[in-house]
């Protein structure tokens, strides 16, 4: 995939998360899922990182299924969605987009 490529799904992607407290949502679980993975290696408890995917999953339920329901986007191409997540949260924190 080239940049054009991803530039245009990234554009379907910021479609679905209009609302602020999606994004939010999205970012909570990221951090959550992160510190989880974090802290399964510092305290050598490695079966946990299995789960650290988990809170960012839930966020996407929570997101796409109470807060801004109807897409589908991040199921069907998840590579690209860990992707398009990081650009969003590097936007949120640059200021371009709201936090």
């Amino acid at each position: 995939m080239n940049k054009t490529d991803f530039d245009a799904f990234y554009v379907l992607y910021m479609k679905s998360h209009q609302n602020l407290w999606n994004r939010r949502v999205h970012l909570l679980g990221w951090i959550f899922g992160i510190a989880l993975g974090l802290w399964a290696l510092l305290s050598a408890q490695y079966w946990f990182i299995m789960l650290a995917p988990f809170p960012a999953l839930l966020a996407i339920w929570i997101g796409h299924g109470i807060l801004e329901p109807g897409a589908d986007i991040e199921f069907k191409h998840p590579l690209l969605t860990a992707l398009a997540n990081l650009r969003m949260f590097l936007q949120m924190f640059s200021g371009r987009i709201q936090f």
